[in-house]
C-alpha cells in the first residue's frame, strides 16, 4: 500500500515539475507578460496589443496584466518530496512494512 502511494506521489510531483519548469524550457527564462480579457476570454502578449499603456484589447474590452503565482506548485513539489522521504525512512527502518 505504502509503495503503491509513493509511486503515484512520485508521479504527481513529476507532474508538477514539468508544469514548473516547463515554460523555462520551450519558452526560454524570459517571463512573458500576458494580458487578460475576460469579456473576450482570451489572452493576449503585449505586442498583440495595440497600445499596451491604454490597457484595452483589440475589440476595446478593459485588460489587466497577468501575474504568475507559482508558489502553489512549489509548495506542492516539496510536499511531495517530504512525503516520499518519510515514506522512504519508514520503509528502510522497518515501522510500516511497504506492502500487504
Amino acid at each position: 500500500m505504502l509503495i503503491g502511494v509513493s509511486v503515484l506521489c512520485f508521479l504527481v510531483m513529476l507532474a508538477l515539475i514539468a508544469d514548473r519548469f516547463g515554460a523555462f524550457l520551450w519558452h526560454g527564462s524570459r517571463e512573458k507578460a500576458y494580458f487578460r480579457c475576460d469579456a473576450c476570454d482570451l489572452r493576449y502578449l503585449r505586442r498583440e496589443l495595440h497600445d499596451p499603456h491604454l490597457q484595452v484589447c483589440p475589440v476595446g474590452h478593459v485588460v489587466y496584466e497577468e501575474r504568475r503565482s507559482g508558489i502553489v506548485g512549489l509548495i506542492g513539489i516539496f510536499v511531495c518530496m517530504g512525503f516520499l522521504f518519510a515514506a522512504l525512512a519508514f520503509m528502510l527502518s522497518g515501522l510500516i512494512p511497504p506492502g500487504p
